[in-house]
């Protein structure tokens, strides 16, 4: 294996710096107390629970960037770029990877002011067609985990942990 150096872009160092603020997060919620308490979910289980998984899950967008990176390099040294989104980047920082904080702002803007159902499907149809391509192939699926996405976020927070999202209808 070569010890040539190869340059990280926006696709790892964004994963890592929110790695970072969700270790903080993890940090935060253990002071709340233990996770259970006499078999029974306590304040903080939620919140460790959610900061584990999404670590577990920057890790490995990490991890698949470091392979990519790696796997793009050829004979020569030469990059080869899978997607024109991806490809282009700005101060290290990929199109995609903006496009996410974009959507994402635009989310957290829409959902207080359209409610969770219209804000949450519109962001999930929209970060599926950023990261698989057109809307156009494959359109029924995409919709379809669109709405299951939603749907079983809504049934999370509505009946499980039973917390009044803002809806369309009761601005």
């Amino acid at each position: 294996m070569s010890s040539q150096r190869f340059p990280l872009g926006g696709g790892f160092y964004v994963p890592a710096v929110l790695s970072l603020i969700t270790v903080v997060y993890l940090i935060s919620a253990i002071q709340i107390g233990p996770p259970m308490k006499d078999g029974n979910m306590t304040a903080s289980f939620f919140p460790m629970a959610t900061a584990v998984i999404m670590l577990i899950a920057l890790v490995c967008a990490m991890v698949q960037e470091v392979k990519r990176k790696k796997g793009m390099k050829t004979e020569e040294g030469t990059e080869q770029e899978s997607s024109a989104l991806f490809s282009k980047s700005y101060a290290g920082i990929s199109l995609g990877a903006i496009g996410v904080v974009l959507l994402t702002a635009g989310y957290l803007l829409a959902f207080d002011m359209i409610g969770y159902i219209v804000s949450t499907f519109s962001y999930v149809l929209l970060l599926i067609c950023l990261f698989a391509g057109e809307l156009k192939k494959n359109w029924v699926m995409k919709l379809i985990a669109a709405v299951v996405i939603t749907s079983v976020g809504y049934l999370l927070f509505e009946v499980f942990f039973q917390v009044r999202l803002p809806t369309l209808w009761s601005q």
